[in-house]
């Protein structure tokens, strides 16, 4: 009797023990649930989401345009590495501009998101008008600020069309977006020469350094590599530029620089928690 019951309990705690490997081994290679801690990617996921993650190594994570969890990649997080939600905009050996009218990849326009954030300035003639026009439609602006001229705040591109439609024309005209930084990058490519300008190295200032270690050295806006000047870096690995879509709130490649294969968790895949319902369990664009 006494050995009939511990085989059973045997059993059973070959049985949970073998459940619990499988969740853990789920949660590290397959599948994980965060919480959204910062307004980063507002408003396609808030503060206090919590998402799926998708952690499978295919060849599509992380995808163009999906928004990816990634770790710090910065030298000096190298203990304790905070981690980031970004849109990937970048693949490697992608050769992107960053614009007013968007993002160009290898020639190509992928426009902002409409629920990208953007930076609007309204001068004191106009402020009175698009105030009462954005309260009547119920659209938020974020980052309200008092200025010299008149007041500045950020809202979603689809918020301003909506807004806009409701303006006045003397109100449009006082009702300005405030210009985008431009800029143009290449991505690099595991194994490919990069070549090495001013915004190369600005970019690949980490990258470099982590890879390279001692061996790099930056003086006068270049780089030496055991002592001599080079022009061009093979990087042992893929890199990715990543871009939040509320851009005033984030940080992401403007401060990290480009994101290596190895700090990437994976692609955002659904909400499966929200304080707003009609967003339980929608996937995340």
């Amino acid at each position: 009797m006494a050995k009939r019951a511990l085989i059973s309990i045997t059993k059973w705690l070959a049985t949970i023990v073998l459940l619990a490997a499988i969740v853990m081994a789920v949660r590290f290679f397959c599948m994980e649930s965060f919480r959204v801690s910062t307004d980063s990617m507002e408003v396609a996921l808030h503060k206090g989401d919590y998402i799926l993650v998708d952690k499978l190594p295919l060849k599509d994570n992380p995808g163009r345009n999906r928004v990816v969890l990634f770790t710090s990649p910065l030298l000096q997080d190298t203990v304790s590495k905070p981690l980031f939600l970004s849109r990937c905009i970048g693949m490697p050996g992608d050769t992107i501009r960053i614009g007013n009218d968007g993002y160009r990849v290898n020639g190509k326009l992928i426009p902002y998101s409409p629920r990208a954030l953007n930076t609007y300035f309204v001068t004191k003639a106009a402020q009175v008008e698009v105030l009462a026009t954005q309260k009547k439609l119920n659209i938020p602006l974020r980052d309200l600020r008092e200025e010299s001229f008149g007041i500045s705040f950020s809202m979603a591109s689809f918020d301003e069309y909506q807004l806009r439609e409701e303006l006045s024309e003397e109100a449009n005209v006082r009702f300005v977006k405030k210009p985008v930084e431009s800029y143009e990058l290449i991505v690099p490519r595991k194994g490919r020469a990069y070549r090495l300008d001013a915004a190369a190295l600005t970019a690949c200032r980490e990258a470099i350094q982590a890879e390279a270690g001692d061996k790099a050295v930056f003086r006068d806006g270049k780089l030496f590599l055991d002592g001599r000047e080079a022009s061009f870096f093979f990087f042992n690995q893929d890199y990715y530029w990543m871009l939040s879509d509320n851009t005033n709130e984030a940080v992401d490649s403007r401060h990290l620089g480009f994101i290596p294969r190895d700090h990437v968790i994976g692609n955002a895949w659904f909400c499966w928690y929200s304080n707003d319902r009609q967003r339980i369990f929608k996937p995340v664009n």
